[in-house]
């Protein structure tokens, strides 16, 4: 399989951001992908992908924690890029650890734009990650400062805080947007059960279309599947 870097980029800014397009190599077959976050981090799925004909994008961010101002750029890129590229406005939208954050806060409060969510180890509860929940990560006080500068928190005021996904789910479900989610069984930094295992039960009691895979004795990292196979298999069934 080829790497990341073996596709031809076209590299540009947007809204005072890095963006990139990388191309396939092949003839595009009018599907977008998005990664939301860390875009050379474990590419395995994207590089497969990449080589079925999919295109891929990316716009960097200040700020890896999903404000509604940053989920309104990232809503506007896909926009711009389908423009550019004469495709449908609607993106497989990939999301690790924050990128997770991100792809779930797009998929909710711009559904329209979202074809299939996957998620991988995905921080779906900004309380887990501002030390709030289980996670001893040594980066909980980076995660922290991270947190006030972008939301403004503080010991007081943060345990009020209901705009992560797991609080916003319904517009997932409304809209019928898929989702394919792995997780490492030994994550101690982004937990599991105050994480996606919210967004696993709600999509289960409600009908919703998700699939989960748990990766036994896997921490945070690695992200991903040696096989993308299955992943790949879930996002095509559903386009």
């Amino acid at each position: 399989m080829k790497a990341l870097e073996d596709f031809q980029v076209k590299k540009f800014r947007f809204q005072e951001r890095d963006a990139q397009i990388i191309y396939p190599d092949c003839e595009p077959n009018g599907k977008l992908m998005l990664k939301t976050e860390y875009l050379t981090a474990f590419p395995t799925f994207e590089c497969a992908m990449l080589e079925k004909g999919y295109t891929l994008c990316f716009v960097s961010h200040p700020t890896r924690w999903a404000p509604d101002s940053e989920t309104k750029v990232l809503a506007e890129f896909v926009e711009f890029v389908a423009a550019e590229l004469g495709m449908e406005p609607k993106v497989i939208a990939i999301g690790m650890s924050c990128g997770g954050l991100q792809a779930a806060r797009l998929a909710e409060l711009y559904p329209h734009l979202v074809s299939v969510l996957y998620l991988d180890a995905p921080v779906l509860n900004i309380l887990s990650l501002a030390g709030l929940g289980e996670c001893n990560d040594p980066a909980v006080p980076i995660f922290w400062r991270e947190l006030v500068a972008t939301y403004g928190f503080s010991k007081s005021t943060v345990i009020n805080f209901r705009g992560s996904p797991i609080d916003k789910m319904e517009p997932l479900i409304e809209n019928n947007i898929p989702v394919i989610m792995l997780y490492g069984n030994a994550d101690r930094v982004v937990i599991y059960e105050e994480n996606g295992k919210v967004l696993e039960d709600y999509y289960k009691a409600h009908g919703g279309d998700i699939k989960v895979i748990s990766k036994s004795m896997t921490g945070h990292h690695p992200h991903g599947l040696t096989d993308p196979t299955p992943i790949i298999e879930f996002v095509e069934s559903r386009l």
